[in-house]
């Protein structure tokens, strides 16, 4: 079985993320998250979609804790996966 190294948990760490929503812009479906760890403030990520079409789903709200995940390439795409 292969072990991780210390860059692997560190790329890990980069692309799973907890934080606090920030901002919410509910029409196009995206917020922004602070991330206290790093003391940083994400670009518009955008929240996955977890409903059938036409049904109501979760938002995220101001305050509320969020799992994000973000693209390995470094670039700050993400997603906002749900409340935690």
């Amino acid at each position: 079985m292969q072990s991780f190294d210390d860059n692997d948990i560190q790329e890990l760490k980069d692309i799973v993320r907890v934080g606090i929503v920030s901002s919410v812009n509910s029409e196009d479906m995206t917020a922004r998250v602070k991330i206290q760890e790093q003391g940083i403030v994400t670009g518009d990520l955008k929240v996955v979609k977890n409903t059938p079409e036409g049904v109501e789903g979760w938002k995220p709200e101001v305050g509320q804790w969020v799992l994000c995940i973000f693209k390995p390439d470094g670039d700050g795409d993400g997603f906002i996966l749900g409340g935690i």
